[in-house]
């Protein structure tokens, strides 16, 4: 497979549960070693990704800690009212991360996001876990995200809701970019 993607590509990333698109991620990100062929990652690519498992928060330390450990540059201040913008509040910054629910953490990794400043965009399965004003929220965030996206997603809404330029299915270990 020979696959570029630009400055500024909208890739939806579609297939069914166990064909392989989070592997095919991670070998987009360099994280997966490739059998032959190389992955080149632009050296001014700044990468944010919310991976399906949201591993950034599953430690034992509280959210306002686990976050700050990934924004060091952030006041604590900052990192309160960033995370208060998307729903969480003291309660939640206090306990330890592993605590939260799965949509909670959904929400810290793309409050972290919004924090970073990243131009390529990886969102595995965002809409797991999150409520429906929470996935709007998302959706209007990704309409005026300027830098690259890769979507992967069975979220039929989403996938009509979030303008993509390019779509690439993967099927029984199979790539095939459209």
């Amino acid at each position: 497979m020979d696959l570029q993607i630009d400055w500024a590509d909208r890739v939806a990333i579609c297939g069914a549960n166990g064909s392989g698109k989070t592997t095919l991620l991670g070998a987009l990100l360099g994280r997966i070693g490739l059998d032959e062929g190389h992955v080149t990652l632009a050296a001014s690519v700044v990468v944010g990704e919310v991976d399906q498992a949201r591993r950034l928060f599953l430690g034992a330390e509280p959210l306002m800690e686990a976050f700050g450990r990934a924004a060091p540059e952030l006041p604590v201040a900052e990192v309160r009212a960033l995370l208060g913008k998307f729903g969480l509040r003291a309660a939640h910054v206090l306990r330890p991360a592993v605590t939260l629910s799965p949509g909670e953490r959904t929400r810290a990794a793309l409050a972290l996001l919004q924090a970073s400043g990243v131009n390529l965009l990886v969102l595995d399965e965002p809409t797991n876990h999150l409520d429906l004003p929470a996935i709007e929220q998302l959706e209007h965030a990704l309409a005026s995200y300027p830098g690259t996206l890769l979507l992967v997603t069975h979220d039929r809404r989403m996938l009509s809701a979030v303008a993509t330029n390019r779509r690439i299915d993967v099927a029984e270990g199979r790539v095939r970019s459209g």
